[in-house]
């Protein structure tokens, strides 16, 4: 019998194995859209699970002004300058301070001469008054004895009435230059006192002035110099500002999240590709009294809290006044211990 060949079966495909690029792709395809969900996620809800907030690098700021009207004669620093404290940073002068030192001067001047003539009277009368009240003794003894003589008969009424008058007299002028001796004293001691606070504030006003030398408060660096050489500058205008060297972060702290910030916390601070890390170190309860250059830079909406944070040891600050992006550090494993507790 003759035998059939076998036909193949054209219907029929042979199992052929998935190529490895296809298994690729699916998996970037997949870790794509997973890191798409990822950055929507952190981008729209990210600030519920974890603080991401904005902030300005500041420093304790400072200021130069004069508590009197001055006329700028010399500005000795620039901004950017690094200044000590007790440097000299301005040069002024001021007629009202010139006006009232005179003035407190010749004050103290006619009151030294009303002085030294109240103690050329207190001596005079403190002489005066031994005579006055020997005299009056004498006077005294005079008319007791005029009495015995007046019993006696041996003396007329005229002569008595006489030694009367005269003890009058003697007695009156011993207590007049013991009232007038009160007197003066009362008023030495009230002038002396005057003299005192006038000379106190001579002194003090002196002192402030310093011949017109503007001296930094603190060490730091001079941020903006409000005024130019020949301005009249009014009192409590400052002329130069200051910032501490020393920098920290001051943040809003959004409210309405799922986490929690406390004093101590680590954070992580952004500026541009830079990195560093903080250490939280106050929390304020309030978001209104912020320095204006914190004001202008972002406006606060829904934000009730300040965060003050310090840079960690070894850390480079950013330049003052550089905005800032603020994260919690470790903020998966954070998150996921607080869900698991």
């Amino acid at each position: 019998m003759r035998r059939l060949k076998a036909r193949p079966n054209l219907l029929a495909l042979p199992n052929q194995p998935r190529s490895n690029r296809q298994a690729v792709i699916r998996w970037v395809y997949f870790l794509a859209l997973f890191a798409l969900a990822a950055w929507l996620g952190d981008t729209f809800l990210g600030s519920l699970f974890y603080l991401r907030s904005e902030g300005l690098v500041l420093g304790e700021s400072a200021v130069i002004a004069a508590e009197f009207p001055v006329t700028v004669r010399d500005l000795l620093v620039r901004e950017g300058e690094h200044v000590k404290a007790g440097s000299v940073a301005a040069v002024v002068t001021s007629q009202t301070v010139a006006e009232s030192i005179a003035r407190l001067t010749g004050d103290v001047a006619a009151r030294e001469a009303r002085l030294s003539e109240l103690r050329i009277r207190g001596e005079k009368a403190e002489a005066i008054i031994k005579l006055a009240l020997t005299r009056q003794e004498v006077t005294s003894g005079a008319r007791a004895e005029m009495e015995k003589l007046l019993k006696d008969g041996l003396l007329p009424l005229d002569k008595r009435t006489a030694a009367v008058e005269s003890e009058f007299r003697s007695l009156e002028d011993l207590e007049a230059l013991k009232a007038e001796k009160r007197v003066v004293e009362a008023e030495i001691s009230t002038l002396n006192t005057v003299s005192l606070e006038a000379e106190t504030a001579v002194s003090d006003l002196r002192r402030l002035y310093d011949d017109g030398k503007m001296r930094a408060p603190i060490d730091g660096i001079v941020i903006r110099r409000s005024v130019d050489k020949g301005s009249v500058v009014r009192a409590g205008e400052p002329l130069v500002e200051l910032v501490e060297e020393q920098r920290f972060v001051l943040a809003y702290l959004p409210t309405g999240g799922l986490y929690r910030i406390a004093v101590g916390d680590r954070v992580q601070i952004k500026s541009g590709l830079r990195r560093a890390e903080g250490i939280i170190s106050r929390i304020e309860p309030f978001a209104a009294a912020l320095p204006r250059e914190f004001q202008r830079a972002f406006t606060p909406v829904d934000r009730q809290q300040v965060l003050r944070v310090e840079f960690a040891p070894g850390e480079t600050p950013p330049p003052l006044f550089t905005k800032v992006e603020l994260r919690s550090a470790g903020v998966l494993p954070s998150f996921i211990t607080r869900l698991w507790r």
